[in-house]
């Protein structure tokens, strides 16, 4: 089915509640004097039958979110890359939204981390989190309970600082025990090719010299690593931004075109024949193909690209639902992908 979240963490623009699909009956929008006030966005979405929308957080309180994570005690903590694409000055921010009245909606903000540059994922992690903001790989941690982290330490470093968009980003928790980098490699640009032209080097633990590294920039690949025993390995796939697992371990990926495929063979398969001429391991599972043919009902979109039909050119936030609680077909093997672009939800 090709019906039109940013991870199971992932973050959409109006921070809604609920997945929210393109489909039915109302008006088409249109960008023509500016951006539509919180209070009338909910208004301008299609809603697929049986599914609920609500706006959880909006400007001021929120701004330029591009992941999420919920912790155990239902705390909500947002990235804020604020300095994309170009801005390298450490505007980026990790702040934690409250609902201080219990009403659902969130009304107060706090700033947890500020002066990171490229901020792109978050994940728990013990008493902290695993944060994203290349050519690092952090741990943050509130230890005093102010609200603020007090602890900052790199776990691992050497990826390339490139175009914002394909950099090391979302941190993922798989079924094997092992957190998961999203991870394109380099891409390079003439523009910006002094602010933006790093090829990354070796990847590795700074703080412990004799645990593995990997060659510079991981080949271009995803990257696998566990904190507490000092393991890190790439993988056999590479993915623009976004992850995800099924039920069934399956490690599925997106990039801006092709919106979904698997990744069908480990590495540790690939690497018993230092010979084999094989980079990457990686099937499209959409029953609809990559590139494929999206119906937005924006009229004098935002953000447009050069086109000639409209297809995926913005996939992001993969998720394959688990939670069994949607209606039907949605509550069981379902996959879901942004297309921001397109102001769009995608399911397969």
């Amino acid at each position: 089915m090709g019906i039109s979240l940013f991870t199971g963490r992932t973050f959409w623009a109006l921070f809604c509640f609920f997945i929210f699909l393109s489909c039915h009956n109302s008006p088409a929008i249109v960008y023509d004097e500016g951006s539509i006030p919180p209070d009338k966005a909910l208004s301008t979405f299609e809603v697929e039958p049986g599914f609920k929308i609500e706006l959880i957080a909006s400007e001021p309180l929120v701004s330029d979110p591009v992941d999420m994570e919920i912790d155990e005690y239902g705390r909500l903590f947002v990235v804020e890359m604020h300095g994309y694409p170009v801005d390298k000055s450490n505007k980026g921010r990790i702040v934690q939204l409250t609902d201080t009245d219990g009403d659902g909606i969130m009304d107060k903000r706090t700033v947890f981390l500020d002066s990171l540059m490229f901020p792109n994922g978050i994940m728990r992690w013990k008493n902290g989190f695993i944060i994203t903001d290349a050519p690092n790989v952090y741990y943050v941690e509130d230890s005093d309970g102010d609200g603020r982290a007090d602890k900052k330490e790199a776990l691992l470093t050497g990826f390339s600082l490139s175009n914002p968009h394909v950099n090391v980003n979302n941190p993922t928790y798989a079924l094997d025990n092992w957190i998961y980098l999203a991870h394109f490699g380099a891409i390079g640009g003439r523009k910006y090719e002094k602010e933006f032209g790093d090829k990354g080097t070796a990847i590795y633990y700074p703080d412990h010299p004799d645990a593995p590294r990997l060659p510079k920039n991981a080949n271009g690949r995803s990257v696998r690593f566990q904190p507490d025993g000092h393991k890190l390995e790439m993988t056999a796939s590479r993915a623009q931004f976004g992850q995800t697992f099924d039920p069934w371990g399956h490690h599925l990926l997106a990039n801006n075109g092709n919106h979904a495929y698997h990744e069908v063979i480990d590495n540790r398969y690939l690497e018993r024949n230092p010979a084999l001429l094989v980079s990457n391991a990686t099937q499209s599972i959409s029953d609809h193909g990559d590139v494929s043919e999206v119906f937005q009902t924006t009229i004098s979109p935002d953000r447009q690209l050069f086109s000639g039909v409209g297809v995926m050119t913005s996939s992001s936030g993969i998720t394959a639902y688990t939670g069994g609680a949607f209606p039907s077909p949605f509550n069981d093997s379902t996959t879901f992908v942004c297309e921001s672009v397109s102001n769009l939800v995608h399911a397969d």
